[in-house]
């Protein structure tokens, strides 16, 4: 038997036998370190290890008298403290459980969660500095630039129908005057609220990833019409009218309804400010199920306030914490706050994991990874 046919005979034999390839560690926050997660790490990376971690707030003090600050005080008296409160409240620090085996022949693998300051993910890829990180979140720009041979993998595409969903059933609910009608429920209130149709309007969708993409099949299901802004002109299923970045003025001008779904990136953040707002149709309405730093809080506020657009629906702020009850955001009656609810099912942690357990076989196993990421925005 030549060396080739030995080593692929050898190769089967201990995926056959689920050997362990490669001397693995796994490092994983606290809350993803449950029994069936370690199992799970155990059957499809057998002698894997586990460096598990956790997250605490540097000066929980400080945290206290924030959110004290927050409840009690109307905004625009806590607004000015903010700033210097805001620091010393968010600073974490990283504590190991379980701390990671430092050796030359072990591929560091980390899990990196929702959360992670930036200090704190720092720290984490400085004591475990990874060969391949896995982002629970869409998202990765919370992680920190990693090293060029390191692989960066994110959930991208899992929650995508689930938040398409989502945004169509804003977009109906919006139509037919749905929070009206809640609210006139709790009144006791009877009065015929005139509807707007969903066929036949024009929805316009700023980035057509896996989420805007979802967001366009649907939508045509319905007979709206689609316009989208995507970074590179090809066509797209679905989409009557693909403009490049340069159109967006065009598609907010012409929208009815213009769904969020870009990933946050230097090109992207306050992407809608009040130039953009400027130009939307009074009739129209904002939906952003993306990243809170797309757009201009201070300008949404302003515009929503002064009725120059009919509605806006976030699912998640700038500071993506939960909006405090303070917040001048919850006064404007034209606001729908969705609490960062868009991607959330029964299913969907669940889901998330399988993606990262399918991918830390295929790594244990030397195979390409699914849902890469290129290289990191800065």
């Amino acid at each position: 038997m030549n060396v080739f046919l030995e080593d692929e005979f050898l190769l089967a034999e201990m995926r056959k036998a689920r050997l362990p390839m490669k001397n693995l560690q796994i490092g994983l926050e606290a809350r993803y370190a449950t029994k069936e997660n370690l199992e799970r790490i155990a059957q499809v990376a057998p002698g894997a290890k586990a460096a598990v971690f956790s997250v605490e707030p540097l000066y929980p003090l400080m945290g206290k008298i924030r959110g004290a600050l927050r409840r009690l005080l109307p905004f625009y008296l806590y607004d000015p403290l903010s700033k210097p409160i805001d620091s010393p409240a968010e600073a974490q620090k990283l504590l190991w459980r379980r701390p990671p085996v430092s050796s030359l022949d072990t591929e560091n693998i980390l899990l990196f969660p929702p959360g992670l300051g930036r200090s704190a993910a720092e720290a984490l890829l400085r004591e475990c500095p990874p060969r391949w990180v896995h982002s629970i979140m869409t998202g990765v720009d919370r992680i920190p630039p990693l090293p060029k041979e390191a692989l960066l993998t994110s959930s991208r595409g899992v929650h995508s129908r689930r938040i398409a969903e989502f945004t169509m059933g804003l977009i109906f609910a919006l139509a037919k005057n749905i929070p009206e009608h809640t609210l006139q429920t709790r009144r006791r209130s009877w009065k015929t609220l005139p509807s707007r149709m969903v066929e036949g309007s024009c929805l316009g969708i700023v980035g057509l990833g896996s989420i805007g993409s979802e967001t366009a099949r649907l939508a045509k299901k319905v007979g709206m019409e689609v316009w989208a802004v995507k970074r590179r002109m090809t066509e797209a299923d679905f989409v009557d009218r693909v403009l490049p970045p340069e159109g967006l003025h065009r598609l907010l001008q012409k929208a009815d309804y213009v769904v969020l779904s870009v990933p946050l990136t230097r090109e992207t953040r306050m992407l809608i400010g009040k130039e953009e707002l400027d130009v939307m149709k009074p009739s129209a309405v904002l939906i952003n199920v993306s990243r809170g730093a797309v757009v201009d809080e201070t300008a949404l506020y302003r515009a929503l306030k002064h009725s120059q657009i009919r509605r806006a629906c976030i699912d998640v702020f700038e500071d993506e914490r939960p909006l405090p009850r303070n917040s001048r955001f919850y006064r404007l009656p034209n606001l729908l706050v969705t609490s960062f609810s868009a991607f959330s099912t029964a299913a969907s942690g669940e889901e998330v994991m399988d993606l990262f357990f399918e991918n830390l076989g295929r790594f244990n196993r030397g195979e390409a990874l699914l849902s890469t990421i290129g290289q990191q925005e800065g």
